[in-house]
């Protein structure tokens, strides 16, 4: 063990580390050598409820901002680490800002995860916050190419948002911005109004997939003529690009791997066409841009088979000859097909979430330590990389049955879970000293540990009720001692959760469904864990609101 302490000690050379510590946490590991979780090691998983926890809690009391008297996260990236530089506690960097990014990060990890798991209100009203900033502050004019969509990059301590002006050589310029950015806030937007209802959401996120659909590009469009045999294979291009200029059309950077994110928009809002009306025009128009985006992906053009997973940072330089490479691509791919497998084209899940996962080992993977770096161009081992990496193969052990993947999952959250502190300062990385980044240490952290718990439902709290997924958004819960209540958003839907016993009954509506030995049907099972109480899981069919009984007499 001593020779494993000194080993990490050593890669991780920039640290405020001994060889038996890891800021501040002293670390543990079990008698095979693998790294335990600093907090209650000898129950698994018990310190990825304390992470989340103390994580989300501290974003509920952001410092503000001297300069703008706004919430610190509004108007900047990040602040110095106080467990590197002690005399600079939470002073805000002068770096540029990434709101679109960390803000649709927020959204999923707080108000769709974090939020029905404990069951606080307060992270609706933490999101709305942003959103609402984003769209006062930080949206296109009307009037542009790409109209009323998000700027995913500012300058430090600009309450307006309009790219990244000070920075124009090296990232998004005045009027600069991200097409998968685009995306993931839109995808965000929708999310939002699917638990609060309010319009404004709605329209943001299509106004977000009108620009997409407008400004796709096929692939035949970029193929030359001249007749040579391999004519029809363009590496260097994408359906959208990187950057581009939100007044003019311009392009800025052409080749964006990260197609996923526009396509989880368009694919729900056209799942949502009877709810929401789209018009006729509109819905072939987004049926278009996402086959063009998804068959890409898939394509000899596409990143699965040339492992081009390039183009997602903002504040990374332009990169015309594609030689950065990232891993967060095509590890939220491989959580994404793992949960989604029908929507995997031609090899199939089996081949191409192994491969992303691999992929990512042999590109990423820190010397020594089980952590993940960033990326080619920041190469150092980070938090949320390494949760992310942690959580895909927790979904995939979930999917395969394959116990290696559960190990490493294992492995790799609780090597991540040493970079949150007891006040809730989650630090960027192991050999990172540029500040605490509100996305990697929170909005893009918080959600890996809880994907996790969901997918080894024993690795959430054994004495606690909590819901751990669903395949809809939970508009509200309620936990009470002896029942639990809770309304989805669509009236079909599938919920898991981690409860301290067996029910006495689920009702929905003013249906009693059934236990059941699987969920084929409506109806719900029941499986006990050896640590106690057990893993519920529900299928409701025809009505969103749910009550779980936890005695005779909770309705």
């Amino acid at each position: 063990m001593t020779a494993v302490l000194l080993g990490l000690a050593v890669c991780i050379n920039a640290q405020p580390v001994s060889p038996d510590t890891l800021y501040r946490h002293k670390v543990l590991y079990d008698p095979s050598g693998r790294i335990l979780g600093w907090h209650q090691p000898e129950i698994p998983g018990a310190v990825y409820h304390r992470v989340v926890t103390l994580a989300s809690e501290f974003l509920l009391h952001v410092p503000l901002e001297p300069r703008t008297g706004l919430p610190m996260h509004l108007v900047t990236c990040c602040f110095e680490d106080p467990y590197i530089k002690p005399d600079k506690a939470f002073e805000a960097r002068k770096w540029m800002h990434n709101p679109a990014c960390f803000f649709a990060g927020c959204v999923q990890s707080l108000a769709v995860q974090y939020r029905p798991y404990c069951g606080d209100d307060r992270y609706v009203d933490l999101v709305r916050e942003m959103l609402d900033y984003q769209l006062a502050h930080g949206m296109t004019p009307s009037g542009f190419v790409w109209p009323n969509v998000p700027y995913a990059s500012s300058d430090p301590f600009e309450p307006e948002y309009r790219g990244s002006v000070l920075w124009e050589k090296r990232g998004d310029g005045l009027y600069g911005i991200e097409p998968d950015k685009v995306g993931e806030l839109g995808h965000a937007f929708l999310q939002f109004y699917k638990i609060t209802g309010e319009e404004k959401y709605l329209q943001a996120a299509i106004h977000c997939a009108d620009a997409l659909a407008k400004n796709v590009q096929e692939p035949t469009a970029w193929y030359e003529s001249g007749g040579g045999e391999h004519e029809d294979i363009v590496i260097d291009r994408s359906p959208w690009p990187f950057r581009v200029d939100a007044q003019t059309g311009a392009v800025i950077d052409p080749y964006c791997s990260n197609v996923l994110e526009p396509v989880k928009l368009l694919n729900e809002l056209l799942r949502l066409d009877g709810r929401i009306a789209l018009s006729t025009e509109q819905a072939a128009a987004f049926r278009r841009a996402k086959g063009i985006a998804w068959g890409w992906l898939f394509s000899r053009n596409g990143p699965l088979r040339t492992f081009i997973w390039n183009g997602f940072f903002e504040d990374v330089v332009s990169d015309p000859t594609l030689s950065n490479r990232v891993q967060i691509t095509p590890v939220e791919l491989a959580k994404y097909l793992a949960r989604h497998s029908e929507e995997a084209i031609g090899a199939g899940v089996d081949i191409h979430v192994p491969a992303l996962l691999y992929y990512a080992l042999s590109a990423f993977k820190a010397d020594g330590i089980d952590a993940m770096k960033e990326q080619l161009w920041c190469y150092n081992s980070m938090g949320s990389h390494t949760a992310r990496f942690g959580a895909a193969c927790a979904l995939w052990f979930e999917y395969s049955g394959e116990e290696r993947f559960r190990d490493m999952a294992f492995r790799y959250l609780n090597m991540a879970s040493y970079m949150t502190h007891d006040d809730g300062v989650v630090s960027t990385g192991l050999d990172y000293t540029g500040g605490v980044w509100f996305s990697d240490g929170y909005s893009d952290y918080i959600r890996h540990f809880l994907d996790a718990m969901a997918a080894v439902p024993a690795w959430a709290p054994a004495n606690e009720n909590h819901f751990l997924r669903s395949s809809s958004v939970i508009q509200a819960i309620h936990y009470r001692p002896e029942a639990i209540t809770y309304r989805t958003f669509d009236p079909a839907a599938t919920e898991r959760f981690r409860l301290t016993q067996k029910p006495a009954g689920i009702i929905a509506g003013t249906r009693a469904i059934q236990e059941n030995t699987d969920l084929s049907s409506e109806g719900w099972t029941w499986e006990p864990c050896p640590a106690g109480g057990g893993i519920l899981n529900i299928h409701h069919q025809r009505d969103a609101s749910v009550t779980i009984q936890m005695d005779k007499g909770g309705i």
